[in-house]
């Protein structure tokens, strides 16, 4: 399998504050697994700094991120971080911050969405994801950190990017964690099923791999499959690519009652992935936006 590059540097958006306090343990622990090292991204609510408030705020979070990192003594070595301080909110920068500091992962706190916050907050990690060329990793408030053990990435073998594909079994293999690709069709698709098992066959091809499992699943309700599958294999975290947040939304939605059970415990990583037709989980969303869809330039390619 052609390698992809590894993560380096993980972006941290944090507040001195006990929520800012867990996503950053979270963020220590995540970084230690994969040998990356963080960038701590802390918005003053201002519309601009000057040099005194900036050297002031960026000394207040270094101590901040020293203070908590060093509650992580059974680590080997040290988690290494730099910081950096913007004025305005996180959606005002963080697309520059991204770019100036070579971000390959964002690491995000979220909290459930009522649909009248849907729309409001455009620094919540669903308006953020689609902002970045980079993934976004979404930790729901009440997880904490657990070994990497088994990933599930919700894919559709017939619509994808062998891009996207080599880049999320990197990651797999980065955090030493098992791989399930696992396709959710509706009774409607049975017609389909030769094609997306042909499908599946060369996407087994592409990434061979002792580690990476392939699975057909049917279910009504996409996310409410996957959603099932992900509790019934115990996956620590799933994965999933999209060309908008509209499924990362409903996931997170206040109304979606299926899913919270599990998807309030587990971390959500999302790529952006360029979709050749409407994916089943969000047809009339996809159609809409189809022509309206604006993808973030790709950073520089970096092979490790």
């Amino acid at each position: 399998m052609c390698k992809s590059k590894t993560i380096k540097r993980v972006l941290v958006p944090v507040q001195d504050s006990k929520a800012g306090e867990e996503l950053l343990l979270y963020a220590g622990q995540l970084a230690a697994t994969m040998g990356a090292e963080l960038l701590l991204l802390q918005t003053k609510s201002i519309k601009e700094l000057t040099f005194t408030q900036k050297s002031w705020s960026i000394q207040a979070l270094r101590t901040f991120g020293e203070r908590i990192l060093s509650q992580l003594k059974h680590l080997i070595s040290p988690v290494l971080f730099e910081c950096v301080v913007r004025p305005g909110n996180l959606s005002d920068c963080v697309t520059t911050v991204v770019q100036d500091y070579n971000i390959d992962l964002i690491l995000m706190e979220t909290c459930p969405l009522h649909q009248e916050e849907e729309q409001a907050d455009p620094s919540h990690a669903a308006a953020i994801m689609e902002m970045v060329p980079c993934p976004v990793l979404v930790v729901p408030c009440t997880a904490r950190f657990q070994k990497l053990e088994n990933l599930v990435f919700a894919t559709n073998f017939t619509d994808r990017q062998e891009k996207v594909l080599k880049q999320i079994a990197t990651f797999s293999e980065q955090v030493g964690a098992n791989l399930t690709l696992v396709q959710v069709y509706s009774k409607a698709e049975r017609q389909h099923l030769c094609s997306y098992k042909a499908a599946m066959q060369e996407t087994e091809k592409l990434l061979h791999s002792q580690d990476v499992n392939f699975m057909l699943l049917e279910e009504e309700d996409v996310l409410e499959g996957i959603s099932d599958f992900a509790e019934m294999v115990a996956a620590d975290m799933l994965i999933l690519a999209t060309q908008d947040n509209y499924l990362l939304k409903r996931l997170f939605s206040s109304n979606y009652t299926k899913t919270m059970a599990y998807h309030t415990r587990y971390p959500i990583l999302t790529f952006r992935q360029i979709k050749k037709k409407p994916c089943s989980g969000s047809c009339l969303n996809c159609m809409k936006n189809k022509s309206q869809v604006v993808v973030p330039a790709e950073q520089p390619f970096r092979v490790d």
